[in-house]
């Protein structure tokens, strides 16, 4: 018994492995398709470019300024702002 119940737990285990692979080629292989036609880099959630003050990484940022949505970049390492 305590045999069939490891033998189960290991073909279990091997179905499950077996599907997140599954899935993840499927993924893989519809995003193909996309990139194509697009560019072949990993684009960031945000909007992101270099500050013209020190070079490092500028993300664009939105918010209330008085009663007013504005954008602006905001570099993280230096603080320069760029107001749009």
């Amino acid at each position: 018994m305590k045999c069939t119940k490891r033998f189960a737990a290991l073909v279990l285990a091997m179905m499950m492995a077996f599907s997140v692979m599954a899935v993840t080629a499927a993924a893989y292989d519809s995003a193909d398709a996309h990139e194509v036609c697009c560019e072949n880099e990993i684009e960031p959630r945000i909007k992101a470019s270099r500050c013209v003050r020190c070079g490092g990484n500028a993300y664009e940022r939105t918010g209330y300024i008085g009663t007013e949505l504005k954008t602006w970049l905001e570099c993280e390492d230096c603080g320069w702002r760029d107001y749009k």
